[in-house]
């Protein structure tokens, strides 16, 4: 009987750090680095990025898209398939990686890095990252775009 309480207590105490651990949340972690020109806008030194994580059923709406029909449009962009977003920044030449991490909604299939560069070039001012494929996205930050590092 004694073993048995024993057990017992010992598996809750398990459970209580599994839970305080955040045990059972799927979690996305961003590694950001930011070169020293990053956001240049064509100047010699770099300016902080804002950027939005996007959590989306179907990533495929964004094709095509110009940032500047993005940006604070993201609900009306992906429709019934925006799940939700964060947000945060990043200081040029941030030579250590910087990491966010946040939990990840249960509908959300893929997980969207928008930068709001002042001069993309081409559609590299966002990454899709399909969840199927991982929970982490390693990127690099130069002037005018994200680039996905290894």
């Amino acid at each position: 009987m004694r073993t048995a309480a024993f057990l017992l207590a010992a598996l809750l105490a398990l459970g209580a750090v599994s839970c305080a651990r955040g045990g059972g949340k799927r979690m996305f972690t961003l590694e950001l680095t930011s070169l020293p020109k990053a956001n240049s806008c064509g100047r010699e030194t770099g300016n902080s990025l804002s950027f939005r994580l996007v959590q989306v059923v179907d990533p495929t709406p964004i094709a095509g898209v110009p940032l500047g029909s993005v940006w604070d449009r993201e609900e009306r962009v992906f429709g019934a398939s925006f799940v939700g977003m964060k947000e945060g920044y990043v200081d040029p030449g941030q030579a250590k990686k910087v990491r966010f991490q946040f939990e990840l909604d249960p509908k959300a299939k893929a997980v969207l890095f928008i930068g709001s560069f002042c001069k993309p070039q081409g559609d590299c001012w966002y990454v899709t990252r399909p969840l199927a494929e991982g929970r982490s996205l390693r990127l690099t930050i130069d002037e005018f775009c994200a680039r996905v590092t290894k």
